[in-house]
């Protein structure tokens, strides 16, 4: 009778050794799978708001192509965007979400040395880049 029970233990302490070591192979492939998931997810976050700031530069191009030689050299020298302000709104609808985004173009710097930064907002206002 005791020999039955330490068959039947080992054959217990067997399962449980190849259930842990299965368990342990599953964690490993799904943190790699979740890994490359989060990696994808963040490289199409990157790659979408770029293409929404090079949407709203096309825009800012286009507005000031439209400016006399004098009023773009007036706000070039002050660095103002449109009409004596420091920032232009771009509204972009996403097709895909039914959403829409905001990019806000801002110009900075003074005496002709301005620099324009881009940020884009979701409808919550929320910053993706």
């Amino acid at each position: 009778m005791r020999l039955m029970k330490n068959k039947r233990g080992a054959a217990l302490m067997q399962v449980l050794l190849v259930t842990a070591i299965l368990a342990g192979i599953a964690t490993f492939i799904l943190r790699a799978s979740l890994s490359r998931t989060s990696n994808a997810r963040r490289t199409r976050r990157t790659i979408s708001a770029q293409l929404l700031i090079d949407s709203c530069m096309a825009e800012v191009n286009t507005l000031w192509s439209a400016k006399t030689p004098e009023a773009f050299f007036t706000d070039m020298n002050n660095c103002k965007m449109h009409n004596n302000l420091d920032t232009y709104i771009c509204k972009i609808d996403d097709a895909e979400s039914s959403s829409q985004y905001k990019v806000v173009a801002k110009m900075t710097g003074s005496g002709g040395n301005c620099q324009v930064s881009y940020t884009v907002k979701d409808e919550s206002g929320f910053s993706h880049l």
